[in-house]
């Protein structure tokens, strides 16, 4: 199973060249549209928050690593060097209720919950390290 990596400024302009080199490295599997949009989502959503989150203020690098396994399992691995932060220990949004009352935030997270098969978070060397896995 080759592991196809590339390391990207944390900026908002990446995601094009996020998405083209996730889809190269899923070649030559082909997923269903709904399976490529819950990616695509999954993949801005986590973008957005190393953005805003891991460097606020700041510029900084994400890692990008991608595998696919003869089964048809596609696995995205995102690593930032920011703030530590766990996405899985954030707890669930409010989901009911006026719109107006709700608290800001975490519906990005609660979304890729929702939409990736697996996830997993590590913190290594001074690095978040998350891990989305789809089955295509």
């Amino acid at each position: 199973m080759a592991i196809h990596s590339l390391e990207l400024p944390a900026t908002l302009s990446s995601l094009t060249t996020l998405e083209n080199f996730v889809r190269q490295a899923m070649e030559p599997a082909v997923p269903s549209p709904d399976v490529f949009r819950d990616i695509r989502l999954v993949l801005e959503e986590l973008l957005v928050n190393i953005v805003f989150y891991a460097y606020p203020g700041e510029g900084g690098k994400v890692r990008v690593e991608c595998s696919l396994d003869p089964g048809g399992k596609l696995c995205i691995r995102l690593r930032d060097w920011g703030i530590p932060f766990n996405p899985l220990e954030y707890p669930p949004p409010r989901l009911e209720g006026d719109m107006a009352e709700r608290e800001i935030g975490g519906l990005g997270i609660h979304l890729v919950k929702q939409l990736a098969h697996e996830i997993r978070y590590f913190r290594q060397e001074d690095s978040n390290v998350l891990t989305v896995c789809f089955q295509l």
